[in-house]
């Protein structure tokens, strides 16, 4: 029997000691444990009474002595002076410090979020022993009681505002943006959430009606909706204008105007690139995919990493802002006859030929499109070779286009494009033409082509012309190109005799070259 008894004090000992690890190893060497409810805990606490005495004025203190598991966020007396400057819907702001079910220290993850009493969410930050909730740390946390914990945090919490309510409240620098996002915005009855409250004399129900915000961007990424944990790339007009000013300015050295049309291709490609169904982290590390399948390539699109934390996400600050080169050109043309418009003392520098007999610019086809209102005849580059020579006929320019002179008279200027890749297309006046050779910036983009086929290769007649005519097209597909380098720059084309078809003679007759960015040209 005393044996029996020996193993039995034995055994308490044992259980006594491993509940212990497991307890310190759950709650830590932090914390104290009361049986008390929180309201009752709280109120042993002297250094929390105005924190209480808050909670009772705007309805709260009731809360934490219901049947339900809650955790507090509790300040010290010296801290509660603020309370005041963070708003003025009090009951609002003490709401965020309450949250449902008990989060110890062991359940307080980086990144985890809190549903609040007030029904925005707290975020929690967690790097080594430092806990931080929203701006505040935990200064002493796991105060463990009946219903609940307490942690005291190092401020008051101000409650973080959403996405949809932080972009609705940014002033003159955002318009553009917050106009824009905000005027997508449709108002809808709410018949679900709307109480009838009678019949009308006509006996319609007469509803005490609720109405609801709906917007395109919500059905992708719901910057509204606190359930939501979305990002958001954030413009400044500055930002949006310096953006358009980059494209006028690149629009000028490929000959084409800034229009109004470019700037609503840009505006959407904006409006559909900025917002992300997901929290953005290592912003840099990989390139992003937009709510609505659009490429942010994070080497290109330049944002202040400091971002700005929101209830149901994040706001980066973008400080350089580019349109990708695939969205918003969709063409860049020019004709070959423009060597015409060169002075002699400097079409050498800019056109070399080569094995190379006659040079002149000649009218061919004269045609009208009716339905758009246009007339025009084709005009050509006509580039002749000696057959009997064995020796290719060669053109190699460094492309042009023309502009006006202040004295009103057509002067030129050397294209210069954006670097990355495009697809090449060319047009001739393809009857009996012969099979030719292209280059890019000495690079083969094509070898012995047969451009003889009217269609695609006569003029600009054909491919992704102007509906409904065979105005302005692309031509025919040569192959693809890349422009090397990291800014805008001249290029080279050269265009050489590659054998006959159905032609007796080496002559070439060049119209006009397109470059058309890819889904690669960024």
């Amino acid at each position: 029997m005393k044996n029996i008894f020996c193993l039995a004090i034995l055994f308490t000992a044992v259980l006594f000691t491993g509940c212990k690890k497991n307890w310190d190893a759950h709650y830590g060497d932090e914390g104290t444990v009361s049986n008390l409810d929180l309201l009752s805990y709280l109120k042993t606490q002297p250094e929390y009474s105005e924190f209480v005495a808050k909670l009772e004025e705007y309805g709260l203190a009731e809360e934490l002595q219901r049947d339900q598991n809650l955790t507090i966020w509790a300040v010290s007396n010296d801290k509660m002076a603020a309370l005041s400057s963070l708003g003025d819907d009090l009951k609002f702001i003490l709401s965020y410090h309450i949250n449902s079910l008990v989060y110890d220290n062991t359940k307080l993850k980086d990144g985890l979020r809190l549903m609040t009493f007030n029904g925005k969410y707290l975020t929690v930050r967690k790097e080594g022993s430092v806990v931080q909730v929203g701006d505040a740390s935990i200064v002493k946390g796991n105060q463990l009681c009946k219903n609940g914990v307490v942690h005291e945090i190092s401020q008051l919490l101000k409650p973080d505002v959403s996405i949809y309510d932080y972009l609705k409240g940014l002033d003159a620098d955002y318009s553009i943006i917050r106009d824009s996002v905000l005027a997508m915005n449709d108002t809808l009855f709410d018949k679900e959430s709307s109480i009838p409250i009678g019949v009308d004399a006509t006996g319609n129900t007469v509803y005490d009606s609720v109405y609801v915000i709906s917007n395109p961007i919500f059905e992708k990424a719901n910057i509204r909706s606190e359930f939501s944990n979305v990002t958001m790339f954030l413009p400044s007009n500055q930002v949006i204008k310096g953006c358009f000013d980059d494209l006028a300015e690149l629009y000028s050295q490929f000959g084409k105007s800034f229009l109004r049309e470019d700037s609503l291709i840009a505006y959407k490609w904006i409006k559909e690139a900025i917002f992300y169904n997901t929290l953005i982290e290592d912003y840099g590390s990989t390139d992003l995919t937009s709510a609505f399948g659009k490429l942010w390539k994070t080497n290109v699109q330049l944002v202040n990493l400091d971002y700005k934390r929101m209830s149901n996400g994040r706001i980066y600050e973008i400080t350089k802002l580019k349109i990708p080169n695939n969205v918003h050109i969709s063409m860049i043309k020019q004709l070959f006859h423009y060597w015409e418009y060169i002075p002699e003392s400097e079409r050498d520098a800019l056109f070399k030929f080569t094995n190379v007999t006659n040079v002149q610019p000649k009218d061919q086809d004269k045609v009208t499109f009716p339905t758009i209102g246009v007339e025009l005849t084709y005009r050509t580059l006509l580039i002749q070779g000696n057959l009997a020579d064995n020796l290719p006929a060669t053109m190699e320019c460094t492309p042009i286009m023309l502009e006006r002179k202040q004295d009103g008279s057509t002067g030129y200027k050397v294209v210069e494009v954006p670097p990355g890749e495009y697809n090449l297309y060319m047009g001739f006046r393809s009857t009996t033409h012969p099979f030719i050779n292209v280059y890019v910036d000495d690079q083969v983009v094509a070898k012995t082509l047969n451009v003889e086929p009217s269609t695609p290769w006569n003029y600009d007649r054909s491919t992704n012309t102007v509906s409904g005519t065979k105005y302005n097209g692309w031509g025919g597909l040569v192959g693809p190109v890349t422009i090397t380098g990291t800014s805008v720059r001249p290029f080279k084309i050269k265009v050489e005799y590659a054998g006959l078809g159905k032609g007796t003679v080496e002559t070439l007759e060049l119209y006009h070259w397109a470059l058309i960015p890819t889904a690669n040209n960024y």
